[in-house]
């Protein structure tokens, strides 16, 4: 019931409403015909001022296109071609670039170029090579050539027969001379037939007529007008007023026809354009719309209610369509934001270019300044794929195909997306495009995940590591190449099988169960565990498996990858034994030797044991190491070590602490005497040759023995005490062993106070020099004085070098020491030389550091520059041990210094290894005879005979020969006798002070 009240009341309405609109659209319908009555002149003027203006825009676009040709032409015309004589020269190729621009213009009937006499030279559109000259235009031209452009009188074409008007323009040279004109001729039949197309009524006229003389050009062929334009016309005053453009009413020459006249002129041409619409034509136009607005009121009025009705169920359809429409394009939208694709429209035609939301989202663009054109999207393109994008597209434009490209697409703030870009164009029934639809998707994303899957799948193919995956009932799915290269097992092998197939047996099951626990409370594990590979060798790898869960957190893949650790446990062990052996011998080194100390050391006082620290040291075996090489003395600490190991029990503790020094660890010891036994066969052992390469080499050990608990608490101590006992034992004359003692701690805190009062005494230069005179055996005169050091020591007196060289030897202060003894010798020998001693020379004493540094020539010439001295003056003797150390280096040395005329002495000769090779290539002065030999002159026959030939060698090698230490009258006569050049001892004088060695000098050398 209710719904039948409601449709009542929308009929009832409806009614209403209809009513209303049929007395709106009567009122409506009067006014209509009202205005347009009073509105139809307005349009009637805006008619005849719109086709006037059409009219002109036409006539005045094709003047300045055949304006612009002529320009064109007579440009291009060779200015040599307008020679008649040369004119056969240029005929066929002008004329065929003038007919192909003939027939550009369908208003042109053709061109002519025509030289300065009026022949026409050449054409397009037929006619003759005839004379011109009498035509009014080349005669306008020829008489001012700096006119632009002339246009003819109407004239009758003799070739089509149809009215033309002619288009001249003047060809000049580069001095601005008259060389001819170009022409064409406009047919004035084509704006006819336009001027046919323009509506002006029945009764209107229309037509063009020349702007100086108002006469008629063209005019449509319905209308009828004068050839000239009569003076009284309102046209002709207005234009003369200075109008160019108007609208007007006027009565007709009858008083009894109106017309509305429009006019316009161009600008830049000699034409005006003019049109007049009837008065009647006009009416007819009012009274025909007017009878058509009243039966189109009827009929509308009638039509009302259906249309409504119509209207309301189209309205009801439409937006149940609209709103299905709206709901697939939400859809759409929705669906293009899901995928990520969006879709585009290109307007071939207007070349207009449309996107989607989703489009502009992915290109992070404002729909406001999105590009509007094909060019301005190409320019958003990728610069190195902008080429790429529009031939795919230009091709699948020509070709009516589908395309599909990628390209790079720069975004606003820089950055580049790749683009996946599908379209294909629609066509017209004549195959022209129209509009190209497509779609773009953004790449980037994908793009960067497939290369990131190819990392993964070229790290899984490649890898160094073996990777196995299984299942979730841990059977293998895949494994990588690395696998099969580590185990030996093929893929096809283990694809399907448990991976306890490569377990090598070695791993408990308390192993495996705490790797499962590891998986399932940490989803990760990693260990160390030992397989087997298919060839049934076994490996340890370190192994790291990880577990790979769903959405559910259900277990969905185990990865695994492991290495074979075999040559890392392998470099741990060498590490390890590095770390606690020696690398030369294979012995225990000190970090070992500490730790097994203090392990037995703690043993021996939980079980009130004994234990015996023996600290060796070889005899010597820095001359050999020296002089062989050290080659040949790492071969000989080797077969030391290996003796040593033979001397003791499997049990014992040997290690070497570095260089010549090793130390044995003897446990479970019961008494000395057992200590001293082991001793005596290792002096013994030791003593034997060594049989090292060519050489048979001897070297005997100094051994200190310490034990615990008598001689020390703890590991420190005893290497301390072991130590001193060692040192001990080198006193006593090496070669044997000697226990440790309390007072041979007094002899260590000894040498540590010489060395403490060292340190100060260069500091405080308590050092002294005294010099010992060097005699010449003929003369008796002193040839040269040896400087030799001495320190005042402020608490204990003069000391001599026995007391303190070889603390400053083993501490490195015999460097500065030796420094301070040159420059003091050579600052003393510029004394002498100051106060008249010139003929004595001075000797000093070079250590092995000075010869090592390298630098001994540099700081003697430093000081023979100080102190004025000359190089003769000053002697280097240098120990036979110290020459032999580094024998190449000493040769290049002592060169350098023999070429500065420095004279040079190898002291203590026959003392160590002399090499007579490198004694002859050694570039030495004099040689000195060593002390012990001496003393053995009158005592033993060796000793002499040994003189002797020390002697003989010196001569013969072109050497002088000092013997030290003469102390008796009947060791200066054998000397003597057997030709020895200088000699000095106790017999002359015991070294001296500076003043005293002065008086002695003056003694002696008068």
């Amino acid at each position: 019931m209710s719904k039948t009240r409601n449709a009542l009341s929308a009929g009832r309405h409806l009614w209403k409403a209809l009513i209303a609109l049929a007395f709106g659209g009567f009122l409506l319908m009067s006014y209509v015909v009202w205005s347009a009555h009073r509105e139809i002149w307005v349009e009637a003027r805006l008619t005849a001022q719109s086709q006037v203006d059409r009219l002109e825009a036409q006539f005045d676009a094709t003047l300045r296109r055949v304006d612009a040709s002529l320009d064109d032409l007579a440009f291009r015309l060779p200015r040599e071609a307008m020679d008649k004589s040369r004119a056969a020269e240029f005929r066929q190729a002008l004329e065929a670039q003038i007919d192909r621009m003939r027939r550009s213009f369908p208003e042109v009937a053709g061109f002519r170029v025509i030289d300065a006499q009026g022949d026409v030279l050449y054409l397009a559109g037929g006619g003759d090579y005839v004379n011109l000259a009498e035509r009014s235009y080349f005669r306008e031209l020829q008489a001012a050539p700096a006119t632009p452009i002339v246009f003819s009188e109407v004239v009758q074409s003799r070739i089509t027969g149809r009215k033309t008007v002619v288009a001249a323009k003047p060809v000049r040279d580069e001095a601005g001379h008259f060389l001819g004109i170009v022409s064409s001729a406009i047919e004035l039949e084509h704006f006819g037939e336009l001027l046919d197309a323009i509506r002006v009524g029945p009764h209107g006229v229309i037509a063009i007529r020349r702007s100086s003389t108002h006469d008629l050009v063209v005019q449509s062929h319905a209308s009828e007008v004068p050839a000239v334009l009569p003076a009284s016309h309102p046209v002709r005053w207005r234009m003369a007023g200075g109008e160019t453009a108007g609208v007007f009413e006027r009565d007709g020459e009858d008083g009894d026809v109106v017309r509305v006249w429009a006019f316009r002129t161009l600008k830049d041409y000699p034409f005006y354009v003019m049109a007049g619409l009837d008065q009647e034509d006009v009416m007819a136009v009012w009274r025909q719309r007017a009878s058509t607005v009243g039966m189109l009121g009827i009929v509308l009025f009638l039509s009302l209610c259906f249309v409504l009705l119509w209207l309301a169920r189209v309205q009801h359809r439409e937006s149940k369509a609209v709103e299905k429409l709206e709901r697939h394009r939400r859809q759409l939208r929705e669906a293009q934001r899901l995928a990520q694709i969006g879709s585009w429209e290109f307007d071939i035609v207007d070349n207009r270019l449309s996107w989607s939301d989703e489009l502009y989202r992915i290109l992070e663009l404002d729909p406001q300044e999105a590009p509007a054109t094909y060019e301005q999207f190409l320019a958003r393109v990728h610069a190195d794929d902008r080429d790429r994008v529009d031939r795919a597209y230009r091709q699948s434009v020509e070709r009516h195909e589908p395309y599909e490209v990628e390209h790079r697409m720069i975004m606003a703030d820089g950055r580049v997306k790749l683009v996946r870009e599908c379209g294909e164009t629609v066509y017209a029934d004549d195959g022209t495009p129209l509009r190209s639809i497509g779609t773009a998707q953004d790449m980037t994303g994908i793009r960067q995940l497939e290369s990131q899957m190819e990392l993964l799948g070229s790290a899984f193919q490649h890898g160094g590591e073996a990777i196995v995956i299984t299942d979730c009932d841990n059977n293998i799915v895949l494994v990588n190449p690395a696998f099969t290269r580590l185990t030996g097992y093929t893929k096809e092998d283990v694809i399907g099988r448990n991976p306890r197939i490569l377990s090598a047996g070695r791993n408990t099951p308390a192993d495996y169960q705490r790797m499962w626990q590891g998986l399932r409370e940490n989803g990760f594990w990693q260990g160390e565990i030992w397989d087997r590979r298919k060839d049934g060798g076994i490996y340890p790898k370190w192994l790291s498996i990880s577990v790979i869960r769903d959405e559910e957190g259900a277990v969905r893949y185990y990865i695994a990858h492991f290495t074979d650790v075999s040559s890392e446990r392998a470099a741990e062990a060498r590490l390890h034994h590095m770390a606690h052996h020696d690398v030369l011998t294979g012995l225990y080194n000190r970090a070992s030797l500490k730790e097994r100390l203090d392990h037995g050391l703690a043993v021996a006082r939980r079980e009130n044991a004994k234990i015996a620290l023996l600290f060796i040291d070889l005899d010597r075996f820095k001359v050999i190491n020296d002089t062989l090489g050290h080659h040949v003395g790492d071969e000989l600490l080797i077969q030391v070590g290996r003796r040593l190991r033979s001397c003791v029990r499997e049990s014992d503790v040997v290690a070497r602490l570095g260089g010549d020094e090793f130390v044995i660890m003897l446990t479970g010891v019961e008494h000395s005497s057992t200590v001293a036994m082991i001793a005596e066969k290792l002096v013994s052992e030791v003593n034997d040759p060594y049989q090292v390469g060519v050489h048979q080499l001897y070297t005997s050990p100094s051994i200190g023995i310490a034990i615990f608990p008598t001689d020390g608490p703890d590991g420190e101590t005893l290497m301390k005490n072991a130590d001193a006992a060692m040192y001990h034992a080198k006193n006593a004359g090496r070669n044997n062993f000697q226990f440790f003692d309390a007072r041979m701690n007094e002899a260590s805190l000894e040498r540590l106070k010489i060395e403490n009062s060292l340190r100060q005494g260069l500091g405080r230069d308590e050092f002294l020099l005294h010099f010992q005179p060097i005699v010449d055996v003929r003369s008796g005169r002193v040839a040269g004085l040896e400087a030799l050091v001495r320190w005042q020591h402020p608490e204990r007196g003069l000391l001599f070098p026995g007391t303190f060289i070889g603390v400053a030897e083993e501490t490195g202060l015999i460097m500065p020491l030796g420094d301070w003894v040159f420059w003091a010798a050579c600052r003393q020998l510029a004394e002498f030389r100051r106060i008249g001693i010139r003929d004595v020379k001075m000797s000093l004493n070079i250590s092995a550091i000075q010869m090592r540094n390298g630098n001994l020539d540099v700081l003697t010439r430093g000081a023979i520059e100080a102190f004025d001295l000359e190089p003769g003056d000053l002697i280097f003797e240098i120990t036979e041990s110290v020459a032999m150390q580094q024998p190449e280096e000493t040769v290049r040395i002592l060169d350098i210094l023999h070429d500065m005329g420095v004279t040079l002495a190898l002291d203590d000769f026959g003392t160590g290894y002399s090499s007579l090779s490198y004694l002859r290539m050694f570039a030495l002065n004099h040689l000195k005879l060593d002390r012990s030999f001496v003393q053995e002159i009158g005592q033993d026959a060796d000793g002499q005979v040994i003189c002797d030939a020390t002697i003989g060698l010196a001569h013969n090698l072109g050497l002088k020969l000092i013997a030290e230490g003469v102390e008796t009258e009947e060791q200066l006569e054998y000397l003597r006798g057997r030709g020895c050049d200088l000699v000095q001892g106790y017999l002359f004088s015991k070294p001296l002070p500076a003043d005293q060695a002065v008086d002695f000098i003056r003694q002696r050398n008068g």
